[in-house]
């Protein structure tokens, strides 16, 4: 009942917003140059675009002490199967990906990668390129310290936890080891693996993204080597004393998806008439949700986080919190939404399918 009264709030806010700045309906018989203000659904622009060229690290690769120490050659396999994967997935057919993939999600998870959502434009927008430790960590440091000043409940990350060797390791890979990553793009960093190693070394595990902080805590964590969102890395790793940071697999996968087709792209130059607007962004209090924060206070635009207690300012970005993607689409009533892939790609193609028949 919660989530349902947090959807229909966001709806209504959303919604008095849009109706103030534009008619938003849409009509079936729109020429193909539709009137102004009438209902679209479309990429707008991208969060990692907006952070900078290189995007920011979202997702890292971490691995047990006990398998760095104890077998540095599979270490460097794992490392050298991270370092081909984005080669991998530029040339992959999509569906041999999630062929590839298929056996590995947990049991009773639906994927979020599928035949239909997964096109080489989304593999590209999921962004995987394994950046190790020694040259990433520069740049996961500054990007913490950006969260940091937006929400000083995150945490940096400690030198130690940062694992700084590399290269070719002679020797047997002498066990097998359980390799974890969270449903989504993060999972697409494991196809590359999953096709040169199969029934082999290591085994893959694809987990609800909720859970995959469980896969590397407690007495006896069942990751050896797992790929976890960069602020959990930086938390749940404290001194590097159990896991230590192998690299970035990741470099952002948000996209802005836009209501209505009177309003423009988001670009960096222009964040500025984004205010009296709402943006419906997924997972706002978490790295998404902080970045966006993060860029709008480095570019000097004021913003608002809208809640039971607020209403849309107009002089003032308005964020509206969506738990996650599935709440996501055209009857939502924002003007904007912050999605990730594949979904942001999958819900503006359903939309077009639906308005072409």
């Amino acid at each position: 009942m919660k989530h349902i009264l947090k959807v229909t709030l966001a709806a209504v806010l959303c919604g008095a917003a849009i109706l103030g700045a534009s008619a938003c309906a849409y009509d079936a018989d729109l020429s193909p140059s539709p009137a102004p203000g009438a209902r679209c659904f479309d990429i707008a622009g991208s969060l990692q675009a907006l952070y900078g060229t290189n995007g920011y690290p979202q997702a890292v690769l971490v691995a047990k002490n006990s398998v760095i120490e104890g077998d540095p050659a599979a270490v460097a396999a794992m490392i050298s199967y991270m370092e081909g994967a984005d080669e991998y997935l530029a040339s992959a057919d999509p569906a041999a990906v999630v062929s590839g993939l298929t056996g590995c999600y947990a049991e009773g998870l639906t994927p979020s990668l599928n035949a239909k959502n997964l096109t080489k434009e989304v593999i590209k927008n999921c962004s995987v390129k394994f950046t190790p430790a020694k040259e990433a960590k520069e740049t996961v440091d500054a990007f913490l310290a950006k969260l940091i000043a937006v929400d000083e409940t995150f945490t940096s990350a400690a030198d130690a936890s940062f694992y700084y060797e590399g290269g070719a390791q002679a020797g047997t890979i002498a066990g097998k080891y359980a390799v974890y990553a969270p449903d989504g793009a993060p999972a697409l960093a494991l196809a590359y693996a999953v096709s040169e190693t199969e029934g082999e070394a290591f085994t893959y595990h694809v987990v609800a993204a909720n859970t995959i902080a469980a896969q590397v805590t407690g007495e006896t964590p069942k990751a050896d080597f797992c790929v976890l969102p960069v602020n959990a890395a930086a938390k749940l790793l404290g001194k590097g004393t159990s896991y230590k940071m192998l690299g970035v697999v990741t470099n952002g996968n948000m996209y802005f998806i836009r209501s209505h087709n009177d309003l423009g792209n988001v670009e960096k130059g222009s964040l500025a008439k984004l205010k009296g607007l709402t943006i419906g962004v997924v997972q706002l209090n978490n790295v998404p949700g902080l970045t966006l924060q993060a860029v709008l206070k480095e570019a000097g635009v004021d913003y608002q986080i809208i809640d039971s207690n607020a209403l849309p300012a107009e002089d003032k970005v308005n964020l509206i919190a969506f738990a996650d993607a599935s709440t996501v689409g055209p009857a939502a009533g924002c003007d904007y939404y912050l999605c990730p892939e594949p979904a942001a790609t999958a819900k503006v193609t359903a939309f077009q399918a639906q308005q072409s028949k």
